[in-house]
Order: structure tokens, then sequence, then C-alpha cells
């Protein structure tokens, strides 16, 4: 290689040299002239000499406008999503997470399958445009009709919509169970005897949990609205007093909404805030989803390795503000550190991509004050395409040396398809499952939302926390929740 460089800059020094030689005689001879020695020193050595250093000088320009995307790569990161991006924030208690997806039922089976789980097959009924099966990650043998028992006959859900309400179903079921028994009691009202009669004294119920259903945007509202409807049933079936808690239907276009949603969680105030139920569920395993991917050409199939494989589930997390917590409450709580944001350049190199993924889990765990060889899971939402696998595998390696990526930067995508917006659900549920099981910390990468990019630190509750020390405004006491 070197040897080949030397040649060919030696041919560009003969041509250019012969070159300037050739049109200087040719002149001299036409004119008549004859030059003295300081003219045949200028044309002969000097203006040769000086196209040469001209043609460097533009080389080298050209090439350090080159380098300058992957020199300013470091500083991607700097363009944070966050809110408030300076300040710390105490970290918030994830207190129970549940998933369905098409490798496991539970986060414990997930994580168990995820090394070894096998990359999703052809889809037995689905087919493209042009007749070919399609590749698909499903959850088998599916039963939607309960789902479709549960909403108005008026209502005319497609295929994948009853889909991915019947997996929300049992994600929604366990998660209310989990509630109902980590939710602080209501106090015993005080009996008074007024004018000879035993009276209650009325206590005042406030709000202490919502319930937030993450669901497509693509859906039509009045779909929404009865999903909405059907979850505070289950809640009511749980037990749960409806005093005590609220709903609210929240279209999401992609995983970035999600992701922002957690960073806005993450940064409130904990003074009054109520715990958080999140909820999400999506499927593009049906006719009408697959059109829409072939259509915008981003299926994956024989000619587009690089596209999407369909995927489906749902998922959840019941969060906690910071603050006092009872025994039952301290021992499920995994300290869930704040979400990091970073946007990265769509037309960037995968090398730039993977700095400024690394860099951003470099960010959380000092935020959390985690060592790097502390983590023992690192968890992404890279799928099969080799751009997102590059990444997250080359950001985990930069990270986190002592790794073994192999084993322990498993990816979520790879087995379960394109998950949408339940994606960072799933993450989520899967990491503290895995903070809770061993006791050690954890991180998770996203790098399949578009352009941004984020990342997010778990730990023991008593793993010690920078943001517990340094921030001047966690000082305020949790709320009431039993008021």
């Amino acid at each position: 290689m070197k040897l080949s460089g030397f040649w060919r800059t030696g041919l560009v020094v003969v041509a250019v040299f012969a070159a300037v030689w050739l049109c200087a005689i040719l002149y001299w001879r036409a004119s008549g002239a004859t030059p003295g020695g300081g003219q045949m020193l200028l044309w002969l050595a000097a203006v040769p000499l000086g196209l040469l250093a001209g043609f460097w000088a533009v080389g080298r320009l050209r090439a350090a406008r080159r380098r300058a995307p992957a020199a300013e790569a470091p500083a991607a990161p700097a363009e944070a999503l966050e809110s408030d991006a300076e300040r710390f924030h105490r970290p918030l208690d994830c207190l129970a997470g549940a998933v369905r997806l098409p490798c496991g039922e539970t986060p414990e089976a997930v994580l168990a399958a995820l090394p070894d789980a096998p990359r999703p097959g052809l889809h037995p009924r689905l087919r493209d445009r042009d007749g070919m099966p399609v590749f698909a990650a499903f959850v088998a043998d599916l039963d939607t009709d309960a789902a479709a028992d549960a909403l108005p006959q008026a209502l005319r859900p497609d295929p994948e919509q009853l889909r991915a309400l019947a997996l929300l179903e049992p994600v929604a079921l366990e998660l209310f169970d989990a509630l109902a028994a980590l939710l602080p009691p209501l106090p015993v009202a005080e009996q008074r005897v007024i004018a000879g009669l035993r009276r209650s004294e009325r206590e005042d119920v406030r709000e202490a949990v919502q319930v937030r259903a993450l669901l497509p945007a693509s859906w039509p509202a009045a779909l929404r609205q009865a999903c909405d409807g059907r979850l505070r049933q289950l809640a009511l079936d749980a037990g749960l007093d409806p005093r005590r808690v609220g709903f609210e239907a929240m279209p999401m276009q992609g995983a970035a909404d999600v992701w922002r949603l957690l960073d806005r969680l993450g940064t409130a105030e904990p003074d009054g805030a109520p715990w958080q139920l999140l909820l999400a569920c999506d499927s593009a395993v049906g006719e009408r989803s697959v059109a829409a991917l072939a259509d915008a050409g981003r299926l994956m199939d024989g000619r587009r390795r690089e596209g999407l494989v369909p995927g489906e589930g749902a998922a959840g997390v019941l969060l906690r503000p910071p603050g006092p917590a009872t025994a039952q409450v301290s021992e499920a709580a995994v300290a869930l550190h704040r979400v990091r944001l970073c946007a990265v350049d769509p037309d960037a190199s995968a090398r730039v991509a993977a700095r400024a993924s690394a860099a951003l889990l470099e960010r959380a765990l000092r935020a959390s004050s985690l060592e790097p060889d502390a983590v023992a899971l690192l968890l992404s939402d890279a799928d099969q395409r080799a751009g997102c696998a590059v990444e997250a595998g080359s950001a985990a390696a930069a990270a986190c040396p002592e790794l073994d990526v192999a084993v322990q930067a498993p990816a979520l995508g790879g087995s379960c398809g394109h998950l949408g917006h339940v994606a960072p659900l799933a993450l989520l549920a899967l990491a503290a499952a895995q903070v809770r099981s061993t006791g050690q910390p954890a991180l998770a990468l996203a790098v399949t939302a578009g352009r941004e990019r984020a990342a997010v630190a778990f730990a023991p509750p008593d793993a010690p926390s920078s943001d517990h020390v340094s921030s001047p405004e966690v000082s305020g006491q949790a709320p009431d929740l039993a008021a």
C-alpha cells in the first residue's frame, strides 16, 4: 500500500515538472527568446514546485473537510435533548415491570432467552406485494377473542390492533395487582359521636397514581378511548380505589416520544408527584401494517436487508417518585436514573454514531456515579439491521470495556423485531428485572429511534448516586400517597 502511494506521488511530480518544462521550452522556441539563469530557475524549478505545493494544500484541505464530521463526533451528545440538562435529579424507583413479547411472557423469561433467541422467521400467512412471505416476530397462538368482546360493537379494529390489545391486557392486570399490593393503604376513617349518633369523618382522597396508556397515534381516537375504559375496568377488578387512580390515553408516534416522556417524568419535582404506571402496546403483524411498511420502503425482504422486521408486544413499568418508602416498596425498588438523550446526524457514518452512543452511555454512568466495570448487563433495542447492531455493540465495548459484548450486551430487537414505542418500556422492565435479581447495575441503550439516542442507568436502591448528593432541588419530601 505504501509502495503504490510512493509511485503515485512520484508520477504526479514527474508529470507536473514535465508539463511545466514542456510549456516553457515551447514558448521560448516560438518567441525566439533566450532565457537567462533567473528565468530558467523560475520556470524549471520554482513554478513546478509551487504547483506541487498548491496541489498538496488543496488535498490537505479536502481531507480535513472529509474528516470534519468524525472529528466533531464527540460533540454530538452535547446537543442534549433532555429538559434542563445541567441539573441533577434523584432517580425514580422502578417498582415493577411486565412484558409480553415474542420471545417471552415475563422479564425473566425474556432475559434468559435473549442470548440464544432465534431470529424472526417467515410468517405463515402474511405476504408482501410480490406474494412472497415476510419475516415477522409474533406471539404464537395469541387469542384475540376476549379483546374483541371487550370493545364496543361499533368499533371494527384491524387484526393487528386486536393483537396489541390482547397483549396489553395481561400486562395491565399484572401491574395493577402489583400496584394494589404496594400502594400504601388509606388511613382508617375516624368515628365521632355527634348528637348521640356515631359518624365517620370523611377523608379527602386525592389521586395517588397516574396510569398512562401509550397507544399508537395511528389508532382512531374512539379505539384509544375504548382502551382507556377497559383499563379502568381492569383496575377496578384488581381492587384499586378509583378515587386514587387517574387515567390518560396518550398517542405515540414512536419510541422517541416515549423517551421524552420518561425524561419529563424523571425531572419533575417530587413534591406532590403521583406514582406513574406506564403501559404500551403495538403490533405490526398484520396485512395493513405490512403493506404500510412496504409502501414506505421500510420492510425487510430479499432486496432490502436493512429494512424492518414487523414485531409486536406490550410492556409496562410502575414508577415511584423519590422519597421515603415502606419496607415492601424498598424491597421491590430499583433506582431508575435520569434518561440521557442526544441527537445523531442521520447522515453520520456508523463510526460517528457509535461514538455518540458511547459518549451518551458514559454520561449516564457519570450522572449515576456508576463505574463501567460494575455494569453486569447492557441491553439495547438494536435489531437485525447491521448498522444498529454494530453501533450498539461498538458503543457497549467503548463505554464498558470489561463487558463480554457477545453475552452481556443482548439486543432486544434481534429476536422481537421492530417494537416501535413499546421498546423503551420493554428495555426498562427487562433491565430493572435484571438488577432486582442480581443486585448489580445495568444500562439500557436505544439506537433505533431515528436520529435520537437514549441511555439510562439502573442500580440497586442502596447504590451511591451523585443524583442524591449533588442536587439542591431534591430536598423535598415524597408525596403522602395515603391521602
